[in-house]
Formats: C-alpha cells, sequence, structure tokens
C-alpha cells in the first residue's frame, strides 16, 4: 500500500471516530475529580467531620462510635458519612453526650457539605431536647446503625 493511501485511510478513520465518539470536555481536573468520587463511593469506614463548611477547617474523624466529639464536639459545619457499605453504615448523630438527646441520621456516601443553611436538623426523637433545631454547631456524640428510620 502507497504511503499516500495509507495516510488517506487512516484520515479517513480518523474522522469516523471523531463523527461518533462522545463530545467530552473533560480535562485532567475532571479526570481528578472522577477519581476522587470513586474514592468516596468506595468509602474509609469513617464518619469524618469539618468545623467549617466544605471541608474547611478542623478534621476529626472515627471508625466507630463515639460518646463524646472532644474538640469538635458543636463546632461542625460539614459531616461525610464515608462509612462502609453494609451493616452498620448509617450515623445517628445526637445533641448531647453519650447518645442522649434529638437525633439526626446521615447515611452512607452522604455528605452535608454546610450545614450552616440550617437545612439539616434534628428530626428523630420528638419531645426530646433540641429536637427540630439545626445540627450546625450542635452534635455532640453519634453511633454507627444499621439504617435512618425514626426512633
Amino acid at each position: 500500500m502507497s504511503v499516500k493511501r495509507l495516510l488517506t485511510v487512516a484520515a479517513s478513520a480518523a474522522a469516523v471516530a471523531a463523527l461518533f465518539s462522545p463530545v467530552s470536555s473533560a480535562s485532567a481536573l475532571d479526570a481528578g475529580t472522577q477519581k476522587t468520587a470513586t474514592a468516596q463511593l468506595a468509602g474509609d469506614g469513617y464518619l469524618h467531620v469539618y468545623t467549617q463548611p466544605y471541608g474547611g477547617g478542623r478534621e476529626c474523624k472515627w471508625s466507630g462510635n463515639s460518646d463524646n466529639w472532644g474538640s469538635c464536639r458543636n463546632l461542625t459545619s460539614d459531616i461525610w458519612n464515608n462509612g462502609y457499605a453494609g451493616g452498620l453504615d448509617a450515623v445517628d448523630l445526637y445533641t448531647a453526650p453519650s447518645g442522649g438527646g434529638a437525633h439526626a441520621c446521615i447515611s452512607q456516601g452522604d455528605r452535608w457539605w454546610d450545614t450552616t443553611t440550617g437545612n439539616y436538623r434534628f428530626t428523630y426523637g420528638a419531645g426530646l431536647d433540641q429536637f427540630g433545631k439545626s445540627v450546625n454547631n450542635n452534635i455532640s456524640s453519634h453511633r454507627w446503625v444499621d439504617y435512618c428510620s425514626q426512633g
């Protein structure tokens, strides 16, 4: 096959590939974001909390239950449940130490990036202290549970 013919065939193949390829504006940044998203889906077994929205400020994290959040107690504005999928993968977040007071529940894989908005509230434990209040800067302890449910 001549060089001219080979170049023509190659150019035609490239044109067909470009015609039928999906349009994408993917960049190195997108690839990094996709890698991070995949890692987040996989889970690392921890409940991560940050003292400022969007991962800002100080981070505290736990792989098990905590009766007292110590340096992050009542100072949390970003909550990420990156626990492993399966049993005990949701987290009940309590207003008081040792699982006391009303609570909210965050499912596995969920992240509440900015609790300062007031959109996240203690919706479990009607009649208990802090029921209906915002979770922002108002969490003292947590328990890993099988699923989020009223109770």
